[in-house]
């Protein structure tokens, strides 16, 4: 008889997370036992995604997309390499109802814009959130994203984000505070009022608190959970990207 280790709680669908049993290698999916192989296919699969993001990123033109203000550096007036990945992202996922936490001076969120059809992307639900106003002249060429100020877990700005929104979203993107609750809080509130398919997180290396909550979160979402540090060229800092459904 298998000795039962400890189960983690899911909620949703299409979640995976590893069943700790004696001389078993089996995960869970739901309420059903995945074996070691179809575990690591439905993790290739992410991965997979990711390499493609790179490669299709790579031709979408970012050239007005500025990377702006960082710490230790004046204002850096080109694309940073990971707005090749989101890009990239956005266009094979066909993601058209993105919601960003963290805005800074607005190149991720026009890099993902970029991905998506210019004669339709003004139809396009493309929101973000930052408590400051960065880069006012860069935004006059992106008129169709909305800019909602204030600090993204206040209730009204909640309020405000998810009201642009009629029903799920595609993709919940976290470039924000880099601290473990605040990051944490800002999953469970938007992933549990807009259902977004995808969420990807920056900086998932940078402190030791951002460090903690990804292993968490690996632990809860298994083969859905992917690190796509190094694909996305963010070894560094980190890049993390989660199915939700």
């Amino acid at each position: 008889m298998r000795e039962r280790g400890r189960r983690f709680t899911q909620s949703g669908r299409n979640k995976y997370s590893k069943i700790s049993v004696s001389n078993s290698d089996d995960y869970k999916r739901g309420g059903s036992i995945l074996s070691l192989p179809l575990f690591l296919k439905c993790k290739n699969m992410l991965k997979k995604i990711c390499e493609e993001a790179v490669k299709f990123g790579g031709k979408i033109n970012l050239a007005d997309c500025h990377y702006g203000e960082t710490t230790g550096a004046s204002f850096i007036a080109r694309p940073t390499r990971y707005y090749y990945f989101l890009a990239g992202f956005v266009f094979l996922e066909k993601c058209s109802r993105i919601l960003e936490i963290g805005t800074n001076c607005g190149g991720s969120i026009m890099s993902m814009s970029r991905a998506l059809d210019e004669a339709k992307v003004r139809e396009r639900n493309l929101v973000t959130v930052d408590i400051a106003s960065k880069n006012e002249e860069g935004f006059l060429k992106y008129p169709f994203i909305k800019r909602i100020y204030g600090d993204s877990l206040e209730e009204n700005v909640i309020k405000k984000a998810a009201g642009v929104f009629d029903g799920e979203i595609d993709l919940l993107y976290i470039d924000s505070l880099h601290e473990y609750e605040h990051t944490k809080k800002n999953i469970e509130i938007y992933s549990a009022k807009l259902k977004p398919k995808y969420v990807i997180l920056d900086d998932i290396r940078q402190t030791e608190g951002m460090k903690k909550l990804w292993s968490e979160l690996e632990e809860k979402f298994g083969c859905n959970a992917f690190d796509a540090s190094d694909i996305a060229r963010r070894p560094g800092a980190g890049f993390g990207v989660i199915k939700l459904r």
